[in-house]
């Protein structure tokens, strides 16, 4: 396969990948820090489609969760535009067993968001602790909890 169409699958891959992120994100929730807005969202790996996964890298499971960060900047959601920045963070489960989130961007025109899986097993609710700093900006702690069940 040549490389245009390597690139022109992979973008297509990308563009799915999002356009299955968006009903997440409509329903991500967010958290305001000055002028920037940190969206954010956890869901199971099962999810996203198989060919979407294998385009960007992801590896699909019941026992594997996806978080989705995209940060905005503007004081009006609906025009905030992308921002890049550096996350970091970890995810603790009941039994405080804590796993470091490793984040990759994602960049489309007009967006860019960062992914990291991480750890699900049996019924149980994970607290994500994240650092967020935003390009021009400080850090902003992000915390949140999700229940997810395997069984």
């Amino acid at each position: 396969m040549s490389r245009m169409r390597i690139r022109a699958a992979r973008f297509i891959a990308t563009a799915l990948l999002a356009l299955l992120l968006l009903p997440v994100a409509a329903h991500a929730d967010s958290q305001r820090n000055g002028d920037f807005i940190v969206y954010y969202s956890a869901i199971s790996s099962t999810l996203i489609t198989p060919a979407v996964a294998q385009a960007n890298d992801l590896r699909r499971g019941r026992h594997i969760g996806l978080i989705n960060i995209a940060v905005k900047r503007g004081l009006d959601p609906a025009r905030a535009a992308p921002v890049p920045a550096t996350i970091s963070g970890s995810v603790r489960n009941l039994s405080d067993q804590s796993t470091t989130l490793h984040f990759r961007a994602v960049s489309e025109p007009g967006a860019v968001y960062y992914l990291a899986e991480f750890p699900v097993s049996g019924i149980d609710t994970l607290r994500f602790d994240l650092r967020v700093r935003p390009a021009g900006g400080g850090v902003i702690p992000v915390s949140f909890s999700r229940d997810f069940n395997t069984d």
